[in-house]
């Protein structure tokens, strides 16, 4: 690793000159999900029938699991034809099968898997701990489950705000790649620094419609699946982010969530330009490896007035 700058390099610099006793309580990195990839990795995320994320949902309210999948062994997507199963697992209700169909609603191109839950009217508030479950026909497994953040998971809630409008259209996320060396996993919530914008009810919870003078938040992990590591600074030489009209981001990796409970992932806020273009926009999302390996999601917003 050369060219980041993580929390514990930062923590690391300092212990050269404060002795041992810093080393000792630096914070010891515990990366989600996992330090090794499991035989299949599986990204997922909540929506609603329009395409916008959202993490926060009102009973008899409709949420949209979308989802892809990657064969850590032959580095292959999996599409219709490769799963035995895929599905969604939500306590106390009934697994929620996941279609492959780019085109359903709330789907993209990069998440093609999709299934739909109407929260029952008397599901009871608070997060909801789903996981996602897929077995391919190789008999490969994998599994998703949600950062430790307890804003940006799944929670019901009758107060609960619906998105400031639809999300991107589906077209905005490119297809992912048939076969990938590199498996991401990427979405944004709102940041609790907002400029020329209210703040949010909730911060830090997901979504992908903006209004201009919103703090966006991008989130990313993943892993290199030429050596099956989680993607750290022990391992990755520039992980960035380009939005269209601003200057590249550079994506930290640090730890997020309850204390008790953090995890470390990558993040990059920045704030909407007053002037930034309503509609649509892609963010391209980019990470090289110290070995050399690429990969890259596209991920779309949509800003309104």
């Amino acid at each position: 690793m050369r060219k980041l700058i993580s929390v514990g390099a930062a923590v690391a610099v300092a212990a050269v000159v404060a002795g041992s006793a810093l080393a000792d309580t630096a914070p010891t990195p515990l990366p989600f999900p996992a330090p090794k990839v499991g035989p299949v990795f599986v990204a997922a995320q909540t929506a609603n029938t329009s395409g916008a994320m959202a993490s926060w949902f009102a009973p008899g309210s409709t949420v949209v699991f979308r989802a892809y999948a990657v064969d850590t062994k032959t580095h292959k997507l999996l599409v219709a034809k490769d799963v035995k199963y895929f599905y969604v697992k939500i306590p106390n209700q009934p697994n929620v099968k996941l279609k492959y169909d780019a085109s359903a609603p709330g789907a993209t191109k990069s998440l093609a898997w999709t299934g739909t839950w109407v929260v029952p009217s008397t599901y009871p508030a608070g997060i909801v701990d789903f996981k996602i479950l897929v077995k391919s026909n190789a008999k490969r497994i994998g599994q998703f489950v949600q950062m430790p953040v307890s804003t940006a998971q799944l929670t019901i809630s009758p107060t609960a705000a619906a998105p400031f409008g639809s999300g991107p259209a589906a077209s905005a996320s490119p297809a992912a790649g048939d076969k990938a060396t590199v498996a991401l996993y990427v979405d944004s919530v709102n940041g609790s620094s907002p400029v020329g914008a209210a703040k949010r009810a909730v911060g830090c919870a997901q979504t992908n419609v903006y209004k201009r003078g919103e703090q966006v938040v991008l989130r990313a992990w993943g892993f290199d699946l030429q050596s099956g590591a989680t993607l750290s600074t022990d391992n990755i030489d520039t992980a960035t982010a380009t939005v269209p009209g601003l200057s590249p981001l550079t994506l930290n990796y640090g730890a997020h969530g309850a204390t008790g409970a953090k995890v470390w992932f990558w993040t990059s806020p920045f704030v909407i330009p007053a002037d930034f273009p309503l509609g649509d926009a892609t963010i391209h999302v980019a990470f090289k490896t110290d070995a050399g390996q690429t990969g890259t999601f596209d991920y779309a917003i949509t800003v309104v007035p």
